[in-house]
């Protein structure tokens, strides 16, 4: 029976999420019939089977984090002629020596052997002098959370028995009731990803207002008089002055190598663009904005937002931002704290625009004024460096004529 495995999802993809299976035990496939999804830290991809049978068993539950060239399913020429067991449900721990009375695998280990741990997590243990193979996993079907490594990790020793015993189960320190909702998916991703952030990174925010009034008329002039009805929002805008801006100070444009202890330097302008999905937020990039006029920059990113909203991003589109801007739109407050996504040097925010009272030529007025947040990670970056290239791009957008020069 020909046994398939979780093939290679992209550069750097480790491993994945099994998202939804398609198919379930006793179910007919043709060959390149879609069988499961499968959700990375890049995408959410669709596997064909490459072999024409029937399922005869899948080797993980829906939540269940795979390894790259583990075994998914097996399929086999003919029916079984035992009735099929249903696909493993998260909670079904047992494997097949506890079934027969035998002992359970180590803490936090699959049924597989291997240790239930997300990436981010593995590393914490590793930078904390913590054997992961050794941690109580208190998470889904024994997968180990940060929380429990940092636990292991404040007590100086490994957890023994009477450590484990009294460690409180997933959950059960919230009140019982409501709604529960599992973590998973882009949700998870976004939170480890989150939360290595938040960790490694000595965050800075830069804070600069912006009259965005002639920008405003500039991009309302343009839109009346497109040809081919492209209408403007003021992001495209945005993203050009943050090129000419990142040209002017390149250190913006970097990412920190840990591994190597090197500052690299990016020699590309490939801008990610933060985008709410249904599934979480979605960062699709818009390649050599360098190279863009604005319209062109504009119908990037409203291609690239649309393809993040039905889920048809592919995992090219959201690799490697070199940096990356977030606008909530009318939703955007006055001012906010972005994270900074590893491994960019920063991040900048665009908040909501509106009519305040300014001093313009020593009269009181009403200008249409917008916070610019700039979020850096102060490793790699100064104060001073922050502060010059934030100035620039406000500088920038309140002279669009100017913004319009820049190639």
């Amino acid at each position: 029976m020909p046994d398939f495995k979780l093939p290679d999802l992209g550069e750097g993809v480790t491993e994945g999420e099994i998202d939804k299976w398609l198919v379930k035990a006793g179910d007919v496939v043709e060959e390149d019939d879609l069988i499961v999804e499968v959700i990375t830290d890049k995408a959410t991809a669709e596997i064909p089977s490459p072999f024409a049978g029937v399922v005869s068993k899948i080797h993980y539950a829906e939540g269940d984090v795979v390894p790259v060239g583990s075994v998914l399913i097996t399929i086999g020429e003919a029916a079984p002629a035992t009735p099929p067991a249903p696909p493993l449900s998260p909670e079904d721990s047992l494997t097949p020596a506890t079934a027969a009375g035998g002992p359970p695998p180590p803490p936090g280990e699959a049924g597989n052997g291997r240790v239930k741990a997300m990436p981010p997590v593995r590393k914490l243990a590793r930078d904390l002098g913590v054997d992961i193979g050794a941690v109580s996993g208190s998470g889904p079907g024994g997968r180990i959370t940060r929380s429990d490594v940092e636990t292991v990790a404040a007590q100086g020793s490994e957890p023994s028995v009477a450590t484990s015993a009294v460690q409180a189960p997933a959950g059960e320190s919230v009140p019982a009731g409501g709604q529960r909702i599992p973590l998973r998916g882009i949700r998870r991703t976004i939170a480890e990803r989150m939360a290595e952030a938040h960790r490694l990174v000595p965050p800075v925010t830069h804070v600069e207002e912006c009259d965005v009034t002639e920008l405003d008329a500039t991009r309302r002039l343009a839109n009346e008089r497109s040809p081919d009805g492209v209408k403007l929002t003021v992001l495209p805008f945005i993203v050009k002055a943050v090129v000419a801006g990142l040209k002017d100070h390149p250190m913006l444009n970097s990412s920190l190598d840990e591994d190597a202890q090197e500052i690299v330097v990016h020699d590309r302008y490939d801008i990610g663009i933060a985008v709410e999905t249904p599934s979480g937020l979605m960062v699709p990039v818009v390649r050599d904005a360098d190279r863009k006029r604005v319209v062109e920059i504009a119908l990037d990113i409203d291609r690239l937002a649309r393809s993040a909203r039905d889920g048809s991003l592919k995992p090219d589109q959201l690799r490697g931002p070199t940096f990356t801007v977030t606008s909530p739109g009318p939703f955007g407050g006055l001012m906010a704290t972005p994270i900074v996504f590893l491994p960019q040097a920063a991040i900048l925010g665009v908040h909501r625009a509106g009519e305040r009272a300014v001093v313009r030529d020593g009269q009181i007025v009403a200008r249409l004024m917008m916070n610019l947040s700039l979020t850096f990670d102060h490793r790699i970056l100064d104060g001073m460096t922050g502060a010059r290239f934030v100035l620039d791009i406000v500088r920038l957008l309140e002279h669009p004529a100017v913004l319009a020069l820049e190639s």
